[in-house]
């Protein structure tokens, strides 16, 4: 069995200090947007109303963990400066799931591969809308601690039955909480679990332990989301709970052709170099190490990775960002080679150099913290009311919250694939929304691809009665579609749609 490579505490320092730069580096760009991404805006928002007294999947709904909105409550009590908070945990997310790459790949390669593989964990990151507080990001570093500790604590120290026993229970206890952050960790979750009961029969323990270990580790993976789920069914919210957390993404409709092509092109585009750099990493290393556990190990939960990403199926670009840590950690070997030497720079230059002019177009289509301040601007004069049915959300986090509505995630009501999925008709609710009378609308000029053409159909007509252009921002100089704001008319303002 292939053991790892002692360094000294000082060279860890260094190595420490140098991926704690990079990744300044890399997501220095992003630093106090409020507008990265429409989810993690999303995420803040609902973590602001908790702290107001709503109930995820009851007063305002989503699917997604309620761990993860939690998680964001704990950044909103920042205040002004959540934002920042966020944004310097996720920083501080990826430096550390950095470190844990370099740490287990030193036990398949030299340092610099090692370092290597962190250092092209950070940059790609950037490539699949990692560079902010996508729910991968954090819940990346409870599955690389939960993995390095079977790595350290078990493969290549194994002291007996009770401490596999121990080290599985601390294991799985991550993934337990990597699961209230987002379900997707279930894939790798059962990898780790599988590749523990196979280790745990291979020291040739007795059937009876092995079930007993079985059922300890998946209670404690289940734990915190059975909590949950009982804390919901004692306030007489479980039937909430079971349709936002598992009936209702299985009620999501395929998205249009076109759009889920470009979608997995873009996937394909990111992916395919790390899993040719590990097959290559591969047979870079002499036979014996091939075949040791823990190469064995890291080739698996890399295929399970990928496995989860392939059957949990959806292919938004983040989709992708949980198979980049352990396909990392598989390129490390490619440093044992000059070859490999200078094909692993040259993906981390790459990655790069595309991640940081990724962001820029980004941030020049979405806006910035500059945008931001126009916005309140506009939605200041006068304050009101604000139903974004197309566009960020961050605005429903700093203008005043009217509850218009059970569903203010804007892809719930523009997005015909979640017509039958989310508990609300759509067209039902934005002439609920309507009759409410908001004050401002945020829409998109040229809807997405997939939209619900029925929702926009009665918002426009709205729109054209009694509403008008107050802001409108281009959002490529490329296209012709436009961010854009209408305000109520009044008596002093009438004008309509140009």
């Amino acid at each position: 069995m292939m053991q790892p490579r002692p360094d000294c505490r000082t060279t860890r320092v260094k190595i420490a200090f140098l991926l704690l730069a990079f990744a300044i580096l890399c997501r220095f760009q992003t630093f106090g947007n409020p507008l990265i991404h429409v989810d993690e805006e999303f995420y803040l928002f609902v973590g602001g109303r908790i702290l107001q007294g709503d109930i995820p999947y009851v007063d305002i709904w989503d699917r997604k963990p309620a761990g993860l909105f939690l998680l964001y409550a704990f950044f909103h009590l920042f205040g002004p400066y959540r934002i920042w908070a966020y944004q310097i945990a996720a920083l501080l997310s990826v430096w550390r799931t950095s470190f844990l790459i370099m740490k287990m790949a030193r036990t398949i390669a030299p340092l610099g591969g090692a370092i290597a593989a962190a250092l092209l964990y950070i940059c790609w990151l950037e490539l699949s809308g990692g560079e902010g507080g996508q729910s991968p990001v954090f819940y990346n570093l409870l599955v690389a601690t939960a993995m390095a500790r079977v790595v350290f604590q078990v493969l290549l120290q194994p002291t007996g039955p009770a401490h596999i026993r121990r080290t599985g229970l601390e294991a799985m206890a991550l993934f337990g909480l990597a699961l209230q952050i987002k379900y997707t960790a279930v894939f790798e979750g059962i990898f780790l679990g599988c590749f523990l009961l196979w280790y745990d029969r291979r020291i040739a323990r007795s059937w009876l332990s092995t079930l007993l270990d079985a059922s300890l580790w998946i209670g404690v993976a289940i734990l915190p989301t059975g909590l949950v789920a009982a804390l919901y069914y004692l306030e007489g919210h479980g039937q909430e709970w079971v349709f936002a957390n598992i009936n209702s993404i299985f009620l999501r409709s395929e998205g249009p052709n076109a759009l889920v092509l470009n979608n997995i092109k873009h996937i394909v585009a990111v992916e395919l170099p790390l899993i040719l750099g590990g097959i290559l990493a591969y047979f870079t290393m002499p036979k014996v190490s091939r075949y040791s556990v823990p190469v064995c190990f890291f080739e698996l939960w890399a295929a399970s990775s990928c496995l989860g990403l392939v059957v949990f199926g959806g292919w938004y670009n983040h989709y992708a960002l949980p198979t980049f840590l352990p396909l990392a950690l598989i390129n490390a070997p490619l440093w044992n080679r000059t070859n490999g030497r200078i094909g692993l720079v040259s993906l981390i230059v790459i990655g790069t150099i595309w991640g940081e002019k990724r962001l820029g177009d980004y941030a020049r289509r979405h806006g910035d913290r500059h945008t931001m301040k126009e916005f309140m601007q506009v939605l200041s004069k006068p304050s009101g009311c604000v139903f974004v049915y197309e566009g960020p959300v961050a605005p429903y986090d700093r203008a005043p919250w009217c509850h218009l509505t059970t569903h203010p995630f804007p892809g719930h009501f523009h997005q015909a694939m979640e017509a039958q999925a989310t508990g609300m008709n759509p067209v039902t609710e934005i002439q609920h929304v309507l009759m409410q009378k908001p004050r401002y609308i945020f829409i998109e000029k040229i809807g997405p691809d997939g939209e619900n053409t029925r929702t926009r159909s009665l918002l426009m007509e709205e729109l054209n009665r009694n509403y008008h252009i107050v802001y409108s921002r281009r959002m490529s100089k490329k296209s012709e579609n436009a961010l854009q704001i209408f305000g109520r008319n009044t008596m002093f303002s009438t004008r309509s749609i140009p």
